[in-house]
């Protein structure tokens, strides 16, 4: 569980600043005032005033913002402090709508853009020290148990030695294939290794359509084959676009169905980071890597509140020749702020009802 957290809250983190970090540094090169960047939400929990920006870690790491100055537009409910910032941000032309529009978009692009980039870094490391996987050990040794799966569920982990399944001694990875292949719908007693200790476990293999047979959702371990940094690079670029290439299909499968089954999130992110911790690091940069190019995703929906609705905004404003008003934008993305907090309530009782009660 401490691992688990801790991965978790590690993992999200480093999402989370790149992302921000996105904003921060392209409205700083715009000359946008920024007056507060923060990792999380919530009240406070360690804080640092440099120049014109705090520099905040809070209470809830399920985010973060970055708080452009003029990003919507003043009210009477105000504080004056802030008030007093909007002011002379304002009178030397540093508010967020004050810019270009290009200007703002790229502010808002930059974001997403990020995480992409974070994406493509962290593949193509992975290959360039880790190498690419080349074949299988024969050897009936786990070395990917997949998530929510009923391996993962029954307690199985990467690196466990299986010895036996219903008593028949297991030599190799087919031994064990064959005999969770013939049982599925059955329970299983599986006897296996983990660090010199001997443990037993009852799992039932589900059928998979897909090959027609009995699995527990286990891969075995990989034999990897070092690579140049001219190969990494290539390989890392291909993984990249195929990693976008597959989320993009299943974000619009997802909406044509109308189905939210397969939509996770906060507890089911940190069950996945969580199981790769205890497989290891490289485990956990490759699902680093997909979850960064699915937050990148997500936040170019045109949906209000995200950077997708901001940019439609800003693009309806390039087309018309002049913004939208201020106020009704600022209104409609309060609007889609209130639906997505609703929405999170919503996944995080899936999440619950399905890690705890299925």
């Amino acid at each position: 569980m401490v691992l688990t957290i801790v991965s978790f809250i590690v993992v999200l983190g480093v999402l989370v600043f790149i992302h921000e970090f996105g904003h921060y540094i392209t409205a700083k090169k715009s000359d946008i005032m920024v007056s507060e960047f923060a990792l999380g939400f919530g009240p406070k929990l360690l804080s640092k005033q440099v120049g014109e920006t705090l520099y905040s870690i809070r209470a809830i790491p399920l985010g973060g913002f970055c708080n452009m100055v003029g990003e919507f537009p003043p009210d009477d409910s105000m504080p004056a402090e802030e008030r007093e910032i909007y002011d002379k941000a304002k009178a030397k032309g540093r508010l967020f709508n004050q810019k270009s529009p290009l200007k703002r978009l790229a502010v808002i692009l930059m974001g997403p853009i990020m995480n992409f980039l974070l994406a493509v870094l962290i593949f193509i490391s992975a290959f360039a020290i880790f190498g690419v996987p080349t074949s299988t050990n024969e050897a009936a040794i786990l070395g990917e148990v997949i998530p929510e799966q009923p391996a993962a569920e029954a307690g199985l982990r990467a690196n466990d030695k299986i010895l036996s399944i219903n008593g028949q001694e297991v030599n190799n990875w087919n031994e064990m294939s064959e005999l969770i292949r013939e049982n599925s719908e059955q329970k299983i007693s599986i006897r296996y290794q983990r660090n010199n200790q001997i443990k037993e476990i009852t799992v039932t293999p589900m059928y998979s359509e897909e090959s027609e047979r009995g699995v527990i959702g286990v891969y075995p371990k990989l034999i990897r084959e070092d690579v140049s940094l001219f190969s990494a690079l290539t390989l890392g670029l291909e993984q990249s676009y195929r990693v976008f290439k597959m989320t993009i299909l299943g974000f619009v499968q997802m909406f044509r169905e109308s189905s939210a089954e397969d939509v996770g999130g906060p507890i089911m992110i940190a069950s996945i980071i969580g199981q790769a911790a205890r497989v290891g690091i490289l485990n956990v940069l490759n699902w680093m890597a997909i979850i960064s190019i699915n937050l990148g995703i997500i936040n170019l929906l045109p949906f209000p509140a995200l950077d997708g609705g901001r940019i439609l905004f800003i693009v309806v404003e390039l087309i018309r020749g002049q913004p939208v008003d201020p106020r009704k934008e600022s209104y409609v993305h309060m609007l889609g702020f209130a639906i997505l907090m609703l929405l999170m309530v919503f996944i995080i009782y899936n999440d619950v009802m399905r890690t705890f009660f299925n």
